[in-house]
């Protein structure tokens, strides 16, 4: 398993390769490769968790690229605890806010975390939800933790650190960039036990989060719209290709709860 090949490799080799600079392919060669030079490695103030160490998560290893290293701020127990993904449109309907903060709210009344990308609209109303509520969440940000983005967030990156778990693979001051928003969204995939998308455009980032879902196994759920809807076209579609139907949001997390526990 991807898993035992990592832990296997001693720490400072897997240390050397994660700060390098390169390509994925490139850092996970010299991870890999016959030896490595030694050197000081500095990570200025942010925790970190490295892959192969043994509170790495366990989930990401289901990806083909899992990141190398994840910068957080928060509890980091939370990667061990059941988890629902809930991610959606930057420029949501009241009906797709309405919908997210129903759906966040009966899983909070199980304590299931939820997931999102810290991002303007539905991410957004998923994590005010969860902290309502009372419940954990977790951020996955596109960007390094010390860059607030989108800013309005910024205080509640705060609240979610103090309550919840900030999490990123990018060093701390790195800015977003095109690419790194769906790079993020494998994370937000992986750390799931099951994903939501409330309301999406056929452009919505977050049918990537739901392709993602697919390629690893896990349960993907869409809440469906009307068929003239531009917001949620993209739940629809993803409905037609499989995705479960999420009508009512007690029934959802009722058995969301039942699959865990199994009663």
């Amino acid at each position: 398993m991807e898993r035992e090949l990592y832990k296997s490799l001693p720490r400072k080799q897997r240390l050397f390769a994660a700060f390098s600079f390169g390509t994925y392919v490139e850092k996970r060669k010299m991870m890999f490769g016959d030896s490595v030079s030694s050197g000081a490695i500095h990570t200025g103030t942010e925790a970190f968790l490295l892959i192969g160490d043994e509170d790495y998560p366990d989930k990401l290893y289901d990806l083909s690229n899992p990141p190398l290293l994840l910068y957080y701020r928060g509890e980091k127990k939370l990667l061990k605890d059941a988890a629902v993904s809930v991610v959606g449109s930057r420029t949501p309907s009241s009906y797709g806010v309405k919908m997210t903060r129903n759906i966040v709210n009966e899983l909070s009344l199980y304590n299931i975390s939820i997931i999102s990308g810290g991002a303007r609209g539905i991410d957004t109303t998923a994590h005010r939800a969860a902290l309502q509520a009372g419940n954990s969440t977790i951020c996955v940000l596109g960007c390094g933790l010390g860059v607030d983005y989108p800013k309005e967030n910024a205080e509640l990156f705060r609240m979610v650190s103090r309550s919840g778990l900030m999490l990123s693979e990018y060093p701390p001051s790195f800015k977003p960039e095109k690419w790194t928003f769906p790079m993020r969204n494998r994370i937000i995939a992986a750390l799931s036990d099951a994903i939501v998308v409330t309301e999406a455009s056929m452009k919505s980032g977050s049918l990537h989060t739901a392709t993602y879902g697919v390629e690893i196994n896990r349960d993907v759920h869409a809440v469906p719209h009307e068929a003239l809807s531009p917001w949620g076209q993209g739940c629809n579609h993803l409905i037609e290709l499989g995705a479960g139907i999420l009508y009512n949001s007690r029934d959802f997390s009722e058995d969301f709860r039942k699959r865990l526990t199994g009663r």
